[in-house]
């Protein structure tokens, strides 16, 4: 329609919500203070908010009942609170997608970079989605991250214009 675009009440296009793949290890700082623990939750307010949008493969609950177990372990979690900390972690879940679908392209980059299984199932998300794959782990990053520039370390998302 001829002058619609910049007449005064026209509804305006809103831009577009910026995706991003999430893993465990990102997820968990949302609810156990840790280094990287202020921007993680920088970026978990950002997805409640709905300026962003977060995925990750299924395989996401599984990781976070390992990852409860080992803070449970290392006496970063006391048994007696883990069913409620992994309660939390599950109703925060982002959207996730079957680990299936992504299955055949895991496998080949995991063998191919000689990585572990699941980083090559949330890197496969993000190849797949086109969109970043955001880490907070530094050897996972150093690895990923030259081959392959969907790979964004937690410290370095900015949401200031989202």
């Amino acid at each position: 329609m001829p002058g619609a675009r910049g007449r005064p009440g026209a509804p305006r296009p809103r831009p577009p919500i910026h995706r991003y793949v999430v893993d465990a290890a990102l997820v968990a700082k949302w609810l156990f203070p840790e280094r990287g623990t202020p921007v993680a939750v920088v970026l978990f307010d950002a997805w409640v908010d709905g300026r962003v949008d977060l995925l990750s493969p299924d395989l996401l609950v599984h990781e976070l009942g390992a990852l409860c177990r080992r803070k449970v372990r290392a006496g970063d979690l006391p048994a007696a609170q883990v069913d409620a900390a992994f309660k939390l972690l599950v109703a925060a879940l982002p959207e996730l997608v079957p680990s299936a679908e992504l299955a055949p392209l895991a496998v080949q980059l995991a063998v191919r970079h000689d990585r572990a299984y699941a980083d090559a199932l949330h890197l496969a998300l993000a190849l797949r989605e086109e969109c970043p794959y955001v880490v907070s782990d530094d050897r996972l990053f150093r690895a990923l991250a030259p081959a392959f520039p969907c790979v964004l370390h937690l410290n370095d998302v900015d949401l200031g214009a989202e």
